[in-house]
């Protein structure tokens, strides 16, 4: 019956929010924009802000977060997963533990958000470390671990990922950067399609 229950819950939360949220890991109370696609197996904590159009694929793990518009986010990709403290004479987490009361009220625990872009693809079985910041259009080759900040347009790859190459030219990089498309209404989109595809090299 709660299953029966939990489900309808999120039909409703779709219906309301124009949403496609699949998985019953999603938490109802992070912000997603329109038309946001989370698959089934994935799980999305309650501190996570997604955007207009972007989608988490299978069996991901998202936390401690904002994520931009138009992101593509791959399966098994995990998002700021919570980092044991090697600098610490233990790295088990049992000192963070409030159960056991060994929490120091002058520690700051407040743990730094990775901020993803626009428009940014996010490839298989990648890891993206606390407080990484990923620039728009970014792209994170499968099975990188990211523990450094990505520039726009970037494409970085490999364990810890490292520079690979920029898309495109600084020209470019700078003209869509500028033209900021995934702030366009859908209608222009859908008018500007051959742009996005270099079909075209104007806008209309």
């Amino acid at each position: 019956m709660k299953g029966i229950i939990k489900i309808a819950r999120y039909m409703l939360f779709n219906k309301i929010h124009n949403t496609r949220i699949r998985s019953k890991y999603a938490s109802l109370k992070a912000s997603y924009g329109v038309e946001v696609g989370v698959a089934y197996n994935s799980y999305v904590e309650s501190d996570v802000t997604i955007g207009d159009y972007s989608y988490i694929n299978a069996n991901s793990y998202i936390e401690n977060c904002e994520i931009g518009k138009f992101c593509s986010v791959s399966s098994g990709v995990y998002i700021s997963p919570f980092e044991h403290k090697n600098n610490f004479r233990t790295t088990h987490p049992i000192i963070f533990n409030k159960k056991y009361g060994f929490i120091n009220e002058n520690y700051n625990m407040d743990r730094k958000k990775v901020i993803i872009g626009n428009d940014v693809l996010i490839s298989l079985n990648v890891v993206i470390l606390e407080g990484v910041k990923i620039g728009n259009g970014a792209v994170i080759g499968a099975g990188a671990v990211v523990t450094k900040d990505v520039e726009p347009y970037e494409v970085v790859g490999g364990v810890p990922a490292k520079h690979i190459k920029y898309r495109f030219d600084v020209e470019e990089r700078e003209n869509l950067q500028e033209i900021k498309f995934w702030d366009w209404d859908k209608q222009k989109i859908v008018k500007n399609i051959d742009y996005l595809r270099n079909v075209s090299n104007s806008i209309v």
